[in-house]
């Protein structure tokens, strides 16, 4: 093997992390729902790049790489995502996701039908239950229609107003 040329492990798995996994991270929540056979199809993809990040041999295991790499495999990364992604949607009732999320509207439906996929409510509850996670427990955070800036400056007029009163109010 070659080392004295070309980039170092550590610059490899950077910019496998910033170029690559950005693109499998991107609307993993959305195409988590995908069969399991096409989300199989990208697993091949990570374990290549993770070879070349890692100068192994291209019999190693990709359950090796992944530890080598401090990686997870992209089915536990699609998992945290969606439970991330649930757990922040959980503290917003005025996202409109919220109530698709949380309402149980159509648990009957795809239960009754096991051939369907199922949508990311049904596919996080068991993780969210497993985690501990009850909606009761969540305090309910609400983004101001009134931008911060209008509460504090804007109240004066200001060409009457003297420069320090704005700078005393900014900080």
């Amino acid at each position: 093997m070659h080392t004295s040329w070309g980039a170092d492990q550590e610059t490899l798995l950077h910019l496998y992390r910033s170029l690559i996994r950005s693109k499998f991270d991107y609307g993993c929540i959305i195409y988590g729902s995908a069969s399991g056979s096409y989300l199989r199809m990208l697993d091949p993809i990570q374990n290549h790049a993770l070879r070349l990040c890692l100068g192994a041999y291209r019999t190693s295991p990709a359950s090796s790489l992944c530890v080598e790499a401090n990686e997870p495999p992209l089915y536990f990364r699609r998992k945290k995502l969606s439970l991330q992604y649930c757990l922040k949607l959980s503290s917003n009732y005025n996202n409109p996701a919220y109530t698709t999320v949380f309402n149980s509207k159509f648990h009957s439906v795809f239960k009754r039908k096991l051939t369907q996929l199922p949508p990311l409510a049904m596919r996080v509850s068991g993780d969210l239950q497993a985690v501990g996670f009850k909606k009761s427990d969540v305090i309910t955070s609400s983004i101001p229609s009134t931008p911060p800036w209008l509460f504090t400056l804007h109240c004066s007029d200001k060409s009457n107003t003297p420069p320090e009163i704005f700078k005393h109010r900014f900080y």
